[in-house]
């Protein structure tokens, strides 16, 4: 007798279109999911992302990201035996729906097995795209395949033509009913036959014809057609993104915060609206398809209807966004938000003073921004903190135009009857524009800073002899410097650029020529971000000449030859980072180190002098190969920073405390001491400090101090209590920056460390845990990508010779071979050949397949060959004994894995390549050369 089972059989693939308009919904696609996998109506749950791949074809991926997974061939979603029910979540307005690739792969998946499309758009626009519906009622075809086939019965006049052989696909809303009704039509259950609508797809559907960027339409007429066709909420968020940069999360807080009640939909229309293009800027700026930009004038239609208020309101909403990215200290853009718009910011770590600006001498006649100059090991740029996006500053200074024009005073002003009214002096001029510029370094107010800017080029332009002044271009190119450090408009740098040079031009010119100096480095820190290395060098260089020139000018007080000393201190940083040379960090300690000598009151040298002192040998100690001389420089810098650090008692604010304690833990590390002193330096600002980034930071460098404990008394619990605190510290850290990734590194290493200990094997799960998360958040083509691929290849090799999984062997297999074709150093990679030569000989046992001692073979090579081009490109001696000795290790277990596999002859050539790389060390090799020179003489009988 038999009885009916009722159990799935069906599996459902769900497909996300990726591209870029679909970025929005990346939520819904999320609970769809969650929706489908808890129904238990099908076997499994399938999630795939459409890609347009590099031939313009259909690709299909794990990750909504083409670079984070490998791109296969959208034939995978094919299932000839049906049971594969496909839903397809896509607006239909990609460019694979403009070139006709996703009707084609629609008419295959349709003809195989039910297949529907997820149209999460309004309704209203479903015929606007490019799988344009046909109203009607549906049903199932006939036979037991029949729910893969539909009929359809059109409502007259409610579609377009349906051309022969076309077939039918179900567009859905994503609503619970649509969807039910959607599955008692598969199912079979219910009258038979609902109300819905349907695409027509065809086997050879054309590419879409090409259209012009807005039809030959002027942007009012764009706007126009918008607003006649959109609903009022999305012609209202369209308004309010025209006041911020058109960043797809920077969007979507705009409109959570302005729109509340208003969902993706509304932004989908804006995005599809043709009043947008995807972004093609030249700055360097993430290409990762979340930027968008205007169609030309576009921006400044949407803005007429922008009050005042709501404007404020939107750059208000877009510093808060840059403040929880950036940090409070970095870019310029949240103070400019506020006060382009007449508002005060409320902190003055809004708007951080460029280190070096000279604004606001401290007690000790040193700038207070060289105080503040640094966060970890006093890293910073040279213009202070971190740039904002350039197109961040590009809508701050548009919307500053708008609503806050120039003031009248600064135009040319007449007198009655056309007559010129009174017109400055250069000197009064000057006087005037410091005033200003002190009561915009005091109030933030930018408007201030404008003013001077003007009062100045004004001045030079009515200059009756050209170039007799030069301390009035000097202040002219100095406070348009600092403009420029706010906007970051590329014509205010050449501006400023130009009046340096004007003002240095004069034989007795000496003093001014700093500030061409400082506009100088200020440009080739945006070379720098630009891509172009060799332009900054020079510009660095020429900066250089300058410092020289001024710090050599008579009569300057002591301050102020301070201020250019330490101006040309970062310059030389600056130079080192892009060019490597360690002699330019040198030059650096060696000029403030006489600087020191000289200064008139020994006993109460300013806290800026061991400070800069100290982080520059920070620096030094950290680009040094030689691990002896690094740790003679990190004593030495930890001597200056302690002092920097006792002398500020009281007088720095918390948060410069805490960046000098930092670095002065690390040069503690550095040094290779005891971490006693460290270890309470951290404890007591651990128990002072509430922000959350400096708690990560000191909970950072306790761990670091535990495992420095281990490196000392070998105790395994110090490397548990390492990963402790780094695990605390992962919870301050942003997720999306890259200290998270680094932190995440750090952690993994010394869990793995710890599992390769004797009794490691409960740490091995967390240290595999952690390496991936690791490896997901290290961004594609990084150059510290091999490292940690090798280091999660060597846990999962970890917990199979634990547990004899395969799968954690062919998972270790792959991943060192990645890290091997990625290593970005010969070291790293002669490591990840030997690892993954070592996995083959683990494979070849466990599979019991000879031909993986081949491939052993071969990948022990590669490791020797690597070790022998970084031993010719290394200097430092103990760099170069490493890599011998990978070489060496490496010839000898290809020598064997040929034993192995019955090939003396070629294990005997092996091991005599290992000996000779043991005789290169000053040891011979020990034990291990020994090892190779035994097996030597056994084959050699």
């Amino acid at each position: 007798m038999f009885r009916g089972v009722s159990r799935g059989e069906a599996v459902l693939q769900c497909v996300m279109d990726a591209s870029s308009s679909m970025l929005v919904w990346d939520r819904m696609f999320g609970e769809l999911q969650q929706i489908f996998g808890q129904l238990g109506a099908f076997r499994d749950v399938q999630v795939r992302y459409l890609h347009q791949g590099p031939d313009g074809a259909a690709a299909v991926s794990r990750s909504p990201d083409p670079a984070a997974a490998p791109l296969n061939s959208a034939d995978r979603l094919s299932d000839p035996t049906g049971r594969r029910v496909t839903v397809l979540v896509s607006d239909c307005a990609g460019p694979l729906w403009h070139s006709g690739r996703a009707h084609r792969l629609l008419h295959q998946l349709a003809a195989q097995a039910p297949a529907a499309v997820l149209q999460p758009l309004p309704q209203r626009m479903w015929s606007r795209t490019r799988l344009p519906v046909t109203y009607g009622s549906l049903s199932r075809g006939d036979g037991p395949g029949g729910a893969a086939v539909l009929k359809v019965v059109e409502q007259p006049g409610m579609g377009p033509a349906v051309h022969p052989g076309a077939l039918a696909v179900p567009v859905l809303p994503p609503v619970e009913g649509a969807l039910a009704a959607w599955a008692r039509l598969l199912s079979g259950a219910g009258s038979g036959q609902i109300s819905g609508a349907v695409g027509w797809v065809r086997a050879d559907q054309p590419a879409a014809a090409a259209q012009r960027a807005g039809d030959g339409l002027s942007s009012l007429q764009l706007v126009s057609r918008f607003r006649s066709a959109a609903s009022p909420t999305a012609g209202q968020l369209a308004v309010y993104l025209a006041a911020a940069p058109l960043h797809l999360p920077v969007m979507q807080l705009v409109q959570r915060t302005m729109l509340p009640h208003s969902g993706p939909s509304e932004l989908a229309e804006v995005l599809l609206s043709g009043l947008l293009m995807r972004s093609r800027a030249e700055d360097g700026g993430e290409h990762d398809g979340q930027w968008y930009e205007f169609v030309p004038g576009v921006r400044e239609a949407l803005l007429g209807p922008l009050g005042r208020d709501e404007a404020l309101l939107v750059l208000k909403h877009c510093s808060q966004y840059i403040e929880q990215r950036f940090g409070k200290g970095g870019p310029n853009f949240p103070a400019l938000a506020f006060a382009q718009l007449g508002e005060r910011p409320r902190a003055r770590g809004y708007l951080p003073t460029p280190a070096g600006s000279g604004v606001g001498p401290s007690e000790n006649g040193a700038p207070d921004g060289e105080i503040e100059e640094g966060g970890e090991n006093g890293e910073s740029d040279a213009s202070g903190g971190s740039r904002v996006p350039h197109p961040f500053a590009e809508v701050a200074a548009r919307v500053l135009e708008r609503f806050m024009p120039l003031p009248e005073q600064f135009v040319m002003q007449t007198g009655r009857g056309g007559r010129p009214g009174p017109v400055q002096t250069s000197h009064a001029a000057v006087a005037s524009a410091r005033a200003l510029l002190r009561q915009f370094e005091s109030d933030s107010m930018v408007q201030y800073l404008i003013d001077a800017v003007q009062l100045l080029r004004g001045a030079a332009e009515r200059e009756e002899q050209p170039d007799t002044d030069p301390g009035l271009w000097a202040e002219y190119s100095r406070c348009v410097l600092r403009l420029w450090e706010v906007q970051g408009d590329a014509e205010l740098l050449r501006e400023a650029e130009y009046a340096a040079e004007r003002a240095a031009a004069q034989p007795a010119a000496v003093r001014e020529r700093a500030v061409l100096a400082k506009v100088l480095h200020a440009a080739a820190d945006d070379r720098r971000r630009r891509g172009d290395r060799r332009g900054a060098l020079e510009l660095l260089r020429r900066a250089d000449r300058e410092y020289t020139a001024a710090c050599s000018a008579p009569g300057l007080d002591p301050a102020e030859a301070l201020r250019l000393t330490l101006e040309r201190v970062r310059a030389l940083e600056a130079q080192w980072r892009l060019d490597g040379d360690t002699a330019l960090l040198q030059a650096a300690c060696g000029m403030l180190e006489a600087f020191a000598d000289v200064w008139p009151d020994q006993e109460n040298r300013p806290t800026t002098l061991p400070l800069a002192h100290g982080r520059t040998l920070l620096k030094l100690a950290g680009a040094t190969a030689d691990p002896e001389q690094s740790r003679v420089y990190a004593g030495q810098a930890a001597r200056s920073l302690r002092t920097a650090f006792e002398q500020g008692g009281g007088r720095h604010t918390l948060g410069t405390e805490v960046r000098i304690l930092l670095d002065l833990v690390d040069a503690l590390l550095g040094s290779g001491e005891e971490p006693d002193e460290a270890a309470t330096l951290v404890e007591q600002a651990l128990a002072t400090v509430r922000d959350q980034r400096q708690l990560a930071t000191l909970r950072i460098r306790a761990g670091r101090i535990h495992v420095a404990r281990y490196e000392h008394t070998g105790e395994p619990d110090e490397l548990v209590a390492a990963a402790d605190r780094f695990a605390h510290a992962a919870r301050g850290v942003p997720r999306d920056s890259r200290a998270h990734a680094d932190l995440l590194a750090e952690w993994g290493g010394t869990l793995l460390r710890r599992a390769r200990l004797p009794d490691g094997r409960p740490h091995i799960g967390a240290a595999i845990r952690v390496l991936r998360d690791c490896r997901t958040e290290t961004p594609a083509g990084s150059t510290r990508q091999a490292g940690r691929l090798l280091m999660l290849g060597r846990a999962l090799m970890l917990r199979h010779r634990a547990t004899e999984d395969r799968v954690d062997l062919r998972e270790a297999e792959h991943l060192f071979g990645l890290a091997a074709q990625e290593a970005a150093d010969p070291l790293t990679e002669a490591n990840c050949w030997l690892e993954l030569g070592r996995s083959h000989l683990d494979a070849a046992r466990v599979l019991r397949r000879p031909a993986r001692l081949d491939e052993a073979a071969e990948a022990f090579r590669g490791a020797a060959e690597a070790a022998g081009a970084a031993e010719e490109e290394l200097d430092s001696p103990q760099q170069v004994w490493q890599a011998v000795e990978l070489g060496a290790t490496a010839n000898h277990w290809r020598g064997m894995t040929y034993e192995r596999a019955g090939r003396p002859r070629a294990a005997r050539e092996a091991y005599r390549a290992a000996r000779q790389e043991w005789r290169k060390l000053p040891d011979g090799g020990g034990s291990a050369g020994e090892s190779t020179a035994g097996r030597l003489a056994e084959l050699e009988r």
